[in-house]
Order: C-alpha cells, then structure tokens, then sequence
C-alpha cells in the first residue's frame, strides 16, 4: 500500500519529514482533497471500465479547476503556485 517506501537513518528524520511535508504542502489543496477521495472511493473496487471512466472524470475536473489552471500556469511560468505560501 505504499506505506513505508523511504527508510533513513534516525539522524535524518526530522529532515526526512520536513522534505515530506513540503512537497504535500507544494500540490494544490483541492487536488490534495481530491485525490483522497478518490482512493477512498475506489478502495476494494475491481478494475471496470465505469471505475477507469469515473476516475479519468475526477483528473478531469481538477485540472480544469481554477487550482488546476493556477498549477499549470505557475509552472509554465516558473514560479510557486499561488497556495504555496512563501518561507
């Protein structure tokens, strides 16, 4: 399930969380959202064309969202989105 899919030394983990933290903190709140819905939703599910279609609807209409515009446009742009809050 993905769980655990980094090891580091006992030294290291407060920085190991940190990077963690900041790259769920850098992705769209909504998308964020979003995507654990979906997950919540399709768990236990077998592979259907219905589950394939629903979910390509659900990437769908978050990337048209104005956060998925934003994400895009902060990207070609070079530049933070705008929920990232600057440090």
């Amino acid at each position: 399930m993905g769980f655990v899919h980094e090891l580091c030394p006992a030294d290291q983990l407060d920085a190991k969380v940190d990077a963690i933290v900041n790259a769920l903190l850098a992705n769209s709140p909504a998308a964020v959202k979003a995507c654990k819905r979906l997950v919540q939703d399709m768990a236990g599910q077998d592979i259907s064309a219905n589950l394939r279609d629903d979910t390509a609807r659900r990437i769908a209409d978050i990337r048209a969202s104005d956060e998925g515009r934003e994400g895009v446009r902060s990207f070609l742009e070079k530049r933070p989105a705008a929920w990232v809050a600057s440090q």
